[in-house]
């Protein structure tokens, strides 16, 4: 065993330490504490450690509500009291706005979640086996071990309830076989305003009558979905989508609009703080001719800033989510708001109004080199920068050097892990004129 003091954290919510100059990572660990510790894989230049043993106490640590988190997964501050993850998330995106983008400026004070815990209002989680059962559950980081999970503290009760009845009348099915390509893969829950929609991801088997029945009778659950997959690419949705019972789309309530999903369609994971972000994003929105919002999901940002333009146009790649854009914008009045398909930056490249303001909010990966070169040839004035990785972030403020950044404002969206949400308002640069 060897003895260190982590010294600050790393992206993943793991601290810091360092021997003979090495950077040593160790989840489960807090900036400040003396800890043994022995390494389990060495990579040349750092290594990853596991603790064996605290021997100094950091102040924000606190006794992790779930005897699981270790091992799942999902949440890597569980160990940590809530004003110390939110000062860690302050600090990652200080580091890493220093450290790829140069910036040295004002960041505002993290605004906090209301509900730190039962905040989630959608999961996405495998099924695999335990005890000879179907169960829903995670890969522990970095394997492909599947882990069970009884209970999931940050999921809101409504989807914990109906989760565990749905692995009560599922328990005897099969997995997904690779080679037979039959079995259930994932179950996908969404849960707005006490309303329950629910995916079966499978292989090519059908979802029994007596399952749709059984599942249609739980408390809450409003609409039912089966998305057949039996290719391996990362999206956890099959290009076939049959529905089965109920609503095809789920509704939810933003302040006065009201929006509706269908199974494919994306939004925040949050829905207190996400009216919050809006809310804010609404605030900075300068008065335009024309918004542009890139990555525009179901609308949401675009239906907010709506009476700040007189035009706006969302751009979305999701077909699924164009249609509920369109639909929420017709619900809600709103005859100011269009909607296009199609590549971010290519759809914004061939807008010929002149674009005044662009709100982007994209994927964890930011924005690629199309979208970057569209925004850097552009005459945009305004651009608000949404993101959920503060190295990408900062990466592609770095890229984007004609814009003058004037506020970041982060938002604890993800409660108990180490993701942050930020928003970042930016203006062009004004061109000195040689005399």
């Amino acid at each position: 065993m060897t003895r260190a003091t982590i010294k600050k954290w790393g992206i993943n919510g793991e601290g810091i330490a360092y021997v003979n100059k090495k950077c040593i990572f160790i989840p489960a660990t807090i900036p400040n504490e003396e800890v043994e510790f022995h390494i389990i894989e060495d990579k040349g230049k750092y290594a990853t450690g596991q603790l064996d043993r605290i021997i100094t106490q950091g102040k924000h640590r606190r006794h992790p509500l779930c005897d699981q988190w270790l091992y799942c997964g999902g949440c890597s501050l569980m160990h940590v009291q809530y004003k110390g993850q939110c000062k860690m998330k302050e600090d990652i995106l200080k580091e890493a706005l220093y450290k790829y983008a140069h910036y040295k400026g004002k960041i505002n004070s993290i605004i906090k979640n209301p509900t730190p815990l039962a905040y989630r209002n959608s999961c996405k989680l495998p099924f695999g086996i335990k005890d000879e059962e179907l169960k829903t559950g995670m890969y522990e980081r970095d394997s492909n071990r599947f882990v069970a999970i009884h209970h999931c503290f940050t999921h809101s009760k409504q989807i914990e309830r109906v989760r565990n009845e749905i692995e009560e009348i599922l328990k005897n099915e099969k997995p997904y076989d690779k080679k037979m390509k039959r079995g259930y893969r994932s179950l996908i829950l969404k849960e707005f305003d006490n309303q329950i929609q629910v995916i079966f991801v499978t292989g090519n088997n059908a979802v029994l009558s007596r399952i749709v029945e059984a599942v249609s009778n739980i408390e809450g659950v409003v609409s039912i979905w089966q998305s057949i997959k039996t290719d391996m690419n990362p999206d956890v949705f099959g290009l076939e989508m049959i529905h089965l019972y109920g609503k095809e789309t789920i509704s939810l309530q933003l302040n006065d609009f009201t929006m509706s999903l269908l199974p494919k369609s994306f939004f925040q994971l949050n829905t207190k703080q996400a009216i919050q972000m809006y809310e804010y994003i609404r605030d900075i929105t300068p008065k335009s001719n024309c918004i542009v919002e890139a990555y525009s999901g179901i609308g949401a940002i675009s239906l907010f800033v709506h009476h700040k333009a007189k035009k706006v146009i969302g751009i979305e790649f999701v077909k699924d989510a164009v249609e509920n854009a369109k639909e929420n914008a017709r619900q809600n009045k709103i005859d100011n708001v269009s909607f296009i398909q199609g590549d971010a930056g290519k759809v914004l490249d061939s807008i010929k109004q002149r674009v005044d303001t662009l709100i982007v909010d994209p994927p964890r990966t930011g924005l690629d080199t199309k979208m970057k070169q569209c925004i850097i040839h552009s005459n945009i004035k305004n651009i608000i920068y949404v993101s959920c990785n503060p190295s990408t972030l900062a990466k592609d403020l770095n890229d984007l050097k004609s814009y003058q950044i004037q506020s970041i404002q982060p938002f604890d969206m993800f409660s108990q892990t180490n993701h942050c949400e930020c928003v970042v308002l930016m203006s062009k640069k004004k061109v000195k004129c040689d005399k």
